[in-house]
């Protein structure tokens, strides 16, 4: 398995107003409106856009309403991006054999966080203690020294699980914006 992105994945997140807050699950479920009934989502408050119609809807002060945009990123497989606030639990996205991935970048707070993995309900730890997904980074050089290499490798070997690195067209496409149920 040696694709590659086109294109620097994290300069395309930069590129679309992505900077220092990155949090997204991979889902192996490709209708994105289970994967919002899976998150519990306030169905009254969906709305239908793409990527930068929903980062212009959503709110960034305190207390506003948690929310996400959910798109289909290649067949079989949903991406969750988190706008404002913490992911939700992979437990439920995974259950009945699901697969799920969890990125979480905080740039400046901490480290960051491991590529985890979730199958089925259960947290098995990270990608890399998956011997069957040995072959999506085996083979890739990144500086995972430093966040940003890190990030890049994630994203890298997550476009090579998925079928599909990150692109222009990604963003453009038709996802649904979401609010999440407070806690």
């Amino acid at each position: 398995m040696n694709a590659l992105p086109v294109e620097n994945q994290q300069l395309l997140l930069l590129e679309h107003g992505i900077h220092g807050f990155f949090m997204a699950q991979w889902v192996s479920i490709e209708d994105i409106n289970e994967v919002a009934q899976r998150l519990q989502v306030v169905i009254e408050a969906t709305v239908a856009c793409n990527f930068q119609t929903a980062v212009r809807s959503y709110g960034s002060k305190s207390g506003e309403p948690q929310q996400a945009w959910i798109t289909r990123l290649a067949p079989g497989w949903s991406l969750v991006l988190y706008l404002n606030g913490l992911m939700s639990s992979s437990d439920a996205l995974s259950l009945g054999g699901q697969r799920v991935f969890d990125v979480s970048y905080i740039r400046g707070i901490d480290e960051i966080e491991e590529l985890f993995y979730t199958h089925d309900g259960i947290c098995t730890g990270t990608i890399y203690d998956e011997e069957e997904y040995r072959i999506y980074w085996e083979d890739l050089a990144y500086d995972i020294t430093s966040e940003e290499g890190q990030l890049e490798e994630y994203l890298c070997i997550l476009g090579r699980v998925a079928g599909r690195f990150l692109d222009h067209d990604f963003f453009t496409s038709q996802g649904l914006l979401v609010q999440l149920p407070q806690d």
